[in-house]
């Protein structure tokens, strides 16, 4: 992610300093403290350093733009008037012209289903039949 620099650096920071104080607590020499902060800063240096090359091909690796061929004409042309389709009233709902007259078995069972009746009732449909 490009934009998450600031959470990294922060894991970042926080792993030198713990390096630091652990090495202190540890009663480390001053030398082998310095050693181990500098160990910890190139491992970080190389992290840093593998997530900006895979970020910059990525960005490499994206299509450049292809050039269009324009041409020269006398007289530009119109742009296509854009015309929007007239708004669905409630006659147009549902698409099915049929769809309201009764509901259908699957619609039945599904209603069941969701009630948590177990109950086998004959739908509206099937007691026409």
């Amino acid at each position: 992610m490009p934009g998450a620099f600031a959470p990294r650096f922060a894991i970042e920071a926080g792993f030198l300093i713990l390096v630091g104080v652990g090495a202190g607590y540890a009663d480390l020499r001053t030398g082998v403290i310095v050693g181990l902060v500098a160990v910890g800063w190139v491992l970080v240096a190389l992290i840093e350093l593998a997530i900006w090359r895979s970020q910059s091909r990525s960005a490499s690796g994206a299509t450049p733009y292809a050039p269009v061929a324009v041409e020269d004409e006398a007289e530009p042309e119109q742009e296509p008037e854009l015309t929007l389709p007239p708004p669905a009233s409630e006659d147009d709902y549902p698409l099915r012209p049929d769809a309201a007259d009764a509901p259908s078995e699957e619609v039945e069972e599904y209603t069941r289903i969701l009630s948590g009746s177990s109950t086998e009732e004959p739908s509206p449909a099937q007691r026409e039949e």
